[in-house]
């Protein structure tokens, strides 16, 4: 994760993304290795400034756990506490402040938004999120994941109750993989060519 003096600023095609409206259920960002994927799928909730509700929350998810592991906390562990969160290890839960709980950090007793780091292996894992309802779906790495898994949890558990928050899909991958072949037909077919401004 680049920050530069403490801030962080997207790549052109990052901006582009992130300006996909809430009223467009799934946008993906492709890209090989090295094109600050997750980096944008991690801060896509803090940049519109959904970590300020309380009721928010994000499912971060990539197919295991040591990809978790290996990466994606470290990566996060250098930007969630910038803004006030705690890391519940046990849930792989990152907790945001409420406004209404000044202290609650140094308390360790955040009571805010929630983005969760998960992890979806096997089929029938979509159950663990059954009782859910997740604003912000965010597969990394989708053609590791099968289309089942993908659509299980995008359009059954990715839901909102609260006006302002969204019930979206953004994810981001590579070609290759097992699930090259319904992504590409799902999410890259179908997309209008990127507006390079030529």
């Amino acid at each position: 994760m680049s920050f530069n003096k403490g801030e962080w600023r997207p790549t052109p095609k990052q901006a582009r993304f992130l300006a996909v409206p809430t009223t467009v259920k799934e946008a993906a960002y492709g890209g090989g290795a090295g094109s600050a994927k997750t980096d944008v799928l991690l801060v896509y909730g803090l940049i519109h400034g959904w970590h300020k509700f309380p009721d928010f929350k994000q499912v971060f998810m990539r197919r295991t756990f040591p990809e978790l592991r290996n990466e994606i906390i470290p990566r996060s562990q250098q930007l969630y506490p910038k803004f006030g969160a705690t890391l519940n290890k046990s849930d792989m839960c990152w907790t945001f402040p409420r406004e209404d709980q000044f202290g609650a950090r140094e308390r360790g007793t955040n009571d805010g938004a929630r983005i969760f780091l998960a992890q979806c292996e096997d089929e029938n894992d979509v159950h663990k999120y059954d009782s859910m309802e997740i604003n912000l779906y965010s597969p990394d790495e989708l053609t590791s994941f099968t289309e089942f898994i993908y659509l299980y949890i995008g359009f059954t558990r990715t839901r909102t109750s609260n006006v302002n928050l969204p019930a979206i899909i953004r994810t981001a991958g590579m070609p290759g993989g097992i699930g090259h072949t319904w992504v590409r037909k799902r999410l890259v077919d179908p997309a209008p060519p990127p507006n390079d401004g030529k």
